[in-house]
């Protein structure tokens, strides 16, 4: 369509100005400036985490120390140094007055053949199968022997009597072969000398009868 218009003419031009204005297509308007991006929240920094202390160093261990080992019992000897032989010894073990240990009935040679061997010494030598050995002959003495107390006396040989092995008879059979009688025991000195002599020899080993040759040879 075409306008014919004076455009000296103030009144047509603002006529064709609104007919401009109402059939022109209205611009879309831009935005001036893009829209802002939202801002990407930023991840949160992880707290620092606590520093681990360094385990300590292991302490070595300290070996534990070894048990102690029990002492090993020694075995009770004499005055030869010899352990008590059920063989050779009485049972129950027990000592003479020396400290040795006192010898069996009836193994008196065995008996001073092993005090040979443990001390060095020569034994005596046996005795023939059968025969009694020989009891030597005592030196006299240059001085007399101290009497020996009664009493003393008569206490080891009640112990030995209370012993099933202390004597190798009964009392009134060792009475009538040293011919020791009994009224008179407590004073006469040689009958107190006779027995004490007797235990001596049984202390040694020796049976009755070589106890009694021993006691009456004193």
């Amino acid at each position: 369509m075409q306008i014919t218009f004076d455009p000296h003419n103030a009144q047509e031009c603002a006529t064709i100005a609104r007919l401009l204005g109402t059939t022109a297509q209205p611009e879309t308007a831009q935005p001036e400036t893009a829209p802002a991006q939202p801002e990407t929240a930023q991840p949160e920094t992880a707290p620092e985490q606590p520093e681990t202390a360094s385990p300590a160093p292991e302490q070595p261990e300290t070996a534990s120390p070894a048990p102690e080992q029990p002492e090993t019992a020694q075995p009770e000897t004499d005055c030869h140094g010899m352990v008590h032989d059920d063989t050779i010894h009485s049972t129950p073990a027990s000592k003479n007055a020396d400290g040795s240990w006192r010898a069996k009935r009836g193994q008196k040679e065995a008996y001073e053949a092993a005090i040979a061997a443990a001390t060095g010494k020569d034994a005596p030598a046996p005795a023939p199968q059968g025969m009694p050995m020989p009891q030597p002959a005592s030196a006299a003495p240059a001085t007399p022997p101290a009497p020996i107390d009664y009493k003393t006396m008569a206490e080891r040989f009640m112990a030995k009597m209370a012993d099933p092995d202390g004597l190798p008879a009964e009392y009134e059979a060792i009475y009538t072969a040293l011919s020791i009688g009994y009224d008179d025991l407590e004073t006469n000195q040689t009958s107190i000398a006779r027995l004490s002599a007797y235990m001596d020899a049984v202390d040694n080993g020796d049976d009755h009868d070589g106890c009694v040759r021993h006691a009456m040879s004193a």
